[in-house]
C-alpha cells in the first residue's frame, strides 16, 4: 500500500497542555517547512480538517495539517509524538526518479527504453528507443508530455469503447495527476477524468480502471451491481487488475 496514512489528534485538557509546553505558541504559516532531522514536514491549513493530522505521500513528502492557522502550532506538536511511526512509513516509500536516459519503461505493455540524441525536440518512438534531447529537466518533461499523450489516446480509445456498450456516447475524458486517486467519474457531465500514470500499467490494469470509471456512468457507487457491470464490461475476472493498482501502483509515482 502506498504511504498516505493519517493520524489524528484528539482533544483533551492535558494534550493541550503538553502541545503548548512543547511548542510554546510559536507562530507558523501555511507553507512553512518544519525540520525534523531526517525529514522535513510541510504544513498546510485545510479549513475542512478536523482537529490536526500528519501524513506521508507515495514519495515520503510529510505533510502536517490543521483546519486554521492558529493551529499548526498544535499540528507540529503532534508530529513529534508521530516520529517512530514517520521514520517506519518513510523505510516503505518509493524513491523518486527523473525520466532520464538509459531507463526502461514500459508503455502500453511494450517495452521502451528512453535514448538522448541532440536536436530531437519532439519525442519518436523508433525501434523500442524513445528518442528526445534537452538538458535534465527538458528531457523528463518531454518524456511526460509524451506520455501523458499516449495515455489519452488510450484511455479515451477504452472509454468511448465501454461507455458505448451501455448507451452512452461523447463521454469527456481528461488526465490528472492526483497522488491519491485513479480515476474519478462525474455522471451528470458525462465527465471522467484518469491518472496519466496507468499508460504505465499493465494493458488489463488500465483496461479494468476504464471499466470501473466508465460503470460509474450508470452506477454512481460501489454496490454490487456497480461491480457486476464492470465485471460485464471488463469481460471477466477484474480482481487481479485491481490488486494490482493496490500492490504495485505506487510504484508508478516515483517518476517526477
Amino acid at each position: 500500500m502506498y504511504c498516505n496514512l493519517l493520524s489524528d489528534l484528539l482533544s483533551g485538557p492535558m494534550l493541550r497542555s503538553v502541545i503548548f509546553q512543547q511548542t510554546q505558541k510559536q507562530a507558523y504559516k501555511n507553507g512553512d517547512t518544519v525540520d525534523f532531522g531526517r525529514y522535513s514536514v510541510k504544513l498546510a491549513v485545510n479549513p475542512r480538517a478536523r482537529g490536526v493530522k500528519v501524513r506521508i505521500d507515495r514519495l515520503g513528502n510529510v505533510v502536517a495539517t490543521a483546519g486554521k492557522p492558529g493551529k499548526l502550532a498544535d499540528a507540529v506538536a503532534f508530529t513529534r509524538t508521530q516520529h517512530d511511526w514517520i521514520v517506519k512509513q518513510l523505510d516503505k516509500c518509493v524513491q523518486a526518479e527523473r525520466f532520464a536516459p538509459g531507463q526502461v519503461l514500459t508503455v502500453g505493455g511494450v517495452s521502451v527504453t528512453l535514448v538522448e540524441k541532440g536536436g530531437v525536440i519532439s519525442p519518436r518512438l523508433v525501434d523500442g528507443q524513445l528518442i528526445t534531447s534537452g538538458d535534465e529537466a527538458t528531457y523528463a518533461r518531454r518524456i511526460e508530455r509524451w506520455l501523458r499523450q499516449q495515455a489519452l489516446k488510450a484511455l479515451t480509445r477504452e472509454t468511448d469503447a465501454y461507455a458505448l456498450k451501455l448507451g452512452f456516447t461523447g463521454v469527456k475524458t481528461s488526465l490528472f495527476d492526483a497522488k491519491g486517486r485513479w480515476g474519478s467519474c462525474t455522471p451528470g457531465r458525462k465527465a471522467i477524468r484518469y491518472s496519466w500514470r496507468v499508460i504505465l500499467a499493465p494493458p488489463s490494469v488500465l483496461s479494468y480502471l476504464c471499466a470501473h470509471e466508465v460503470a460509474h456512468l450508470r452506477h454512481p457507487d460501489h454496490s454490487p451491481r456497480f461491480w457486476a457491470e464492470v465485471t460485464g464490461l471488463y469481460g471477466g475476472d477484474y480482481r487481479p487488475a485491481r490488486n494490482w493498482l493496490k500492490t504495485e501502483g505506487q510504484n508508478l509515482f516515483k517518476y517526477q
